[in-house]
């Protein structure tokens, strides 16, 4: 795959990642651009002993924790302002005071409600549960990119669908 294609197939979902994780647009997109710069640079290193894809994950999540422990940001996910600013943005819900959609209105409150709950989880929960119900993502990718089992993966992602379902409800 030439750095073209890499970028392309890779850049909304990198991006989706560091919005995530960041919780800013424009840092997001600054640092997206920093991981693709270390991924095309560090192409010529990669070995084929995992996919393509999982080794640009790695990257990014190195890149982006890098980033956080820079600027002293203890947890890896904050939601210190509205927790569901990201939500939103991941799955193209507006806030704009003109909705007078009651389902819409119904649609915010629990994303209020979700973006609460995440809050809660610890990192590798709310990596995983991102991955896996944002990113779609097999739980073997999961345990791949986080570097662990696949068990550890389905109890990841049972712990933060467990403890989501108690602060939704």
């Amino acid at each position: 795959m030439n750095q073209d294609e890499i970028v392309k197939n890779y850049y909304k979902k990198i991006y989706k990642l560091a919005l995530y994780q960041l919780q800013d647009k424009n840092e997001a997109e600054d640092l997206t651009h920093d991981i693709f710069y270390k991924v095309l640079n560090s192409l010529g290193s990669f070995q084929n002993r995992s996919d393509l894809y999982t080794w640009v994950y790695r990257i990014a999540l190195n890149t982006i924790r890098n980033y956080l422990r820079r600027k002293k940001i203890v947890k890896f996910i904050s939601f210190e302002n509205d927790p569901s600013e990201t939500s939103k943005l991941l799955i193209g819900i507006s806030d704009d005071p003109a909705l007078k959609n009651e389902e819409d209105q119904e649609k915010m409150i629990k994303l209020r409600k979700l973006g609460d709950a995440l809050k809660k989880l610890s990192e590798r929960e709310r990596t995983a549960f991102f991955f896996f119900h944002y990113e779609k993502m097999k739980q073997k990718e999961i345990a791949d990119v986080m570097g662990t089992t696949v068990s550890a993966i389905e109890s990841l992602i049972f712990k933060s669908m467990k403890k989501i379902r108690k602060y939704v409800a």
